[in-house]
């Protein structure tokens, strides 16, 4: 229960404690994933908001972890009890960075859409929402599933909270609630530290490392090997006081506790296991379709293919890409594909059964979200290698006929700017 301190100015003093150190480990995480030598992707999957809402949820873990141990250390080493009333600071400031994390994700990520923060995309075309992120859906949807509880938790760590609920149920909801916190904060944890980032085919993108894997795990196990100690501890202490334990049953006790450190340590043995063992480097195969490091930076060009032409127009794709696909068949424009960086926004334009172009566009898309970025790669290399002029492109399905009417110069506004008519 919450030891009752009716000093106004100790509390203030507490929240000011940890209100400063929750500041200072949101600042140092941010460091350690910008500024401290992490070297930025290609594209912006790894881009500056990532350090940002990744430090807010590390440092809300933080706070959760000393909140989960003070009372199982405790009961292993009697002097801790002191601190076990920083509790309610550490867990109010943990609600604090944890909605400063979704606040984070919901501005910089979903960009306020909700079906962006899901991981689906509105398809004008399609009268309906497509799945593009399943991903980042499933995370997302385990935070909003721990909001309440955490408000919850927020809301009653207050001794009133305690006085009006009684001290065994007050008991009983924050030690249910915080433990299941902590269990969708380790899957979540697991899913993005992990899983995330891993390189898949076909385009073998390889990430920076995240130093926090193993700590995150570490806190995690260590956290739950102290609830176990503590756990067989008090059974077994209590049950001395009646009669002297058998070996068989210090033997079961211990197993007990053994199954309830389980969970973590199958989680983490499955995630070092994998790890060590996933590939490191793009695979021979794949290393022959990924671009040099000589690629063009903005280019135009067009590809023919019996009687179809496709254009394409690319400009600043290391940085603010903006993208253009224009197909023609037989002199008849039949799609368009205009990614503006800007607006985060894909514009496709696509013939209807009255063979009129129809426009829709896709909000919140980030450059990694859609696949023309990887094939503006390929072009690039293609326009840095053969320059402008016309050429014939040797692939292994076949000889392409290519023109590149610009390589590296820069490109105007208007082509990447949508019919007003549209």
């Amino acid at each position: 229960m919450l030891q009752e301190i009716k000093s106004k100015k100790v509390i203030c003093l507490r929240h000011l404690c940890i209100a400063v150190f929750s500041a200072l480990l949101v600042y140092l995480f941010y460091l350690s994933y910008s500024a401290w030598g992490v070297e930025p992707a290609l594209w912006p999957d790894w881009g500056a908001d990532h350090p940002y809402w990744r430090a807010w949820a590390h440092a809300a873990f933080v706070l959760l972890f000393l909140a989960l141990i003070l009372s199982p250390a405790a009961r292993l080493w009697h002097p801790i009890k002191r601190f076990i009333s920083w509790r309610r600071e550490l867990g109010i400031w943990f609600a604090v960075l944890s909605f400063g994390h979704a606040y984070a994700i919901w501005d910089r990520w979903a960009r306020w859409d909700v079906a962006t923060l899901f991981g689906f995309g509105y398809m004008e075309e399609l009268g309906g929402y497509v799945l593009f992120r399943p991903e980042v859906g499933i995370m997302n949807m385990m935070g909003l599933v721990m909001a309440p509880m955490i408000i919850l938790l927020a809301v009653t760590s207050f001794n009133r909270a305690v006085k009006f609920l009684g001290a065994s149920s007050w008991k009983w909801l924050h030690s249910t609630l915080v433990h299941v916190i902590f269990y969708i904060a380790m899957l979540r944890g697991m899913l993005y530290l992990f899983y995330f980032f891993q390189a898949t085919p076909p385009d073998w993108r390889f990430y920076p490392p995240i130093w926090f894997l193993y700590i995150f795990f570490g806190m995690g196990v260590f956290a739950v090997l102290l609830q176990a100690a503590a756990f067989a501890k008090t059974v077994l202490q209590r049950r001395s006081h009646r009669q002297k334990n058998s070996l068989f049953q210090v033997a079961a006790v211990i197993g007990v506790a053994v199954m309830f450190v389980m969970p973590m340590a199958l989680m983490l043995g499955v995630v070092a296991y994998f790890d060590s063992r996933v590939i490191k480097e793009p695979p021979t195969f794949a290393e022959q379709t990924q671009p040099p490091q000589d690629y063009a930076q903005s280019f135009e060009m067009v590809i023919q293919a019996g009687d179809q032409d496709t254009y394409f127009w690319a400009r600043e794709l290391d940085s603010a890409p903006y993208f253009r696909q224009t197909t023609e068949i037989a002199g008849e424009l039949v799609s368009h594909q205009i990614y503006r960086y800007s607006d985060r926004t894909l514009y496709t334009a696509e013939q209807d059964a009255d063979l009129e172009l129809v426009w829709s566009k896709i909000e919140n898309v980030e450059p990694e979200d859609i696949e023309v970025l990887e094939v503006a790669m390929e072009l690039g290399v293609w326009a840095a290698q053969y320059g402008t002029g016309e050429h014939q492109i040797q692939l292994p399905e076949g000889e392409l006929q290519a023109t590149m009417h610009s390589v590296e110069e820069s490109i105007a506004d208007e082509v990447f700017e949508i019919p007003e008519d549209a």
